[in-house]
This record gives C-alpha cells, sequence and structure tokens, in this order.
C-alpha cells in the first residue's frame, strides 16, 4: 500500500511509517478484520496518524488518482499480494472505502 501511495507526488511530504500506518488500515479492511480496523482506527487518532486518504492529501473522489494507487499497488512485485485474499482493482477500491467510511 505504501509504495501504491508514492506514485502521488503530494504523499512525498508524509514519512515512509505514515504511509504503511494507513496501508495496514486497508490490509484489515481487505481481511474481514473489523475489530482490529475499530482498534487501529482508535489508536490512530489519539497518536495522529491517518485515518483516511484526505489526511495524505489523497482525494477518495478522484478516480484517476485512486486508480493510479491501486494499479501501482497490485503491480505483481507488490508484497500485497501475500495476503490470503483474491485481490483486484474492485477489491482494493472497496477496502479503501471500508476504511474511509469506518468509524471506531
Amino acid at each position: 500500500m505504501h509504495n501504491g501511495l508514492t506514485v502521488l507526488p503530494q504523499t512525498e511530504k508524509f514519512l515512509h511509517g505514515t504511509k504503511v500506518a494507513y496501508g495496514i488500515l486497508v490490509q484489515s479492511a481487505l481481511l474481514g478484520q473489523d475489530d482490529v480496523l475499530a482498534q487501529l482506527t482508535g489508536a490512530y487518532q489519539r497518536f495522529h496518524l491517518p485515518t483516511t486518504l484526505a489526511e495524505l492529501e489523497v482525494d477518495i473522489n478522484n478516480q484517476a488518482e485512486i486508480d493510479k494507487v491501486i494499479a501501482h499497488t497490485l503491480r505483481p512485485v507488490e508484497s500485497i499480494h501475500y495476503l490470503p485474499v483474491t485481490l483486484t482493482p474492485d477489491t482494493l477500491r472497496a477496502a479503501f472505502k471500508k476504511v474511509e467510511s469506518f468509524k471506531a
């Protein structure tokens, strides 16, 4: 997930770990781990880590940007493919939307 976000120039100013933190939320959504997503969202809010793409200056409604992030994230060389789920652009997009709408 981190690597996918790096294709957008506005994310350059954010630390590696900050982008990884958001990626862990997406991973939890992909795995259907709502309990983990709730715990992490609460903790991230306390520690001022991003719980939305907007906090990384990415607009979830900007289809072109999200498509770029998804395409880069789903490259065959990316570690996201180690997850035990079927990954498609649609499943990743759905995970983004779940994270974006999740309330701890």
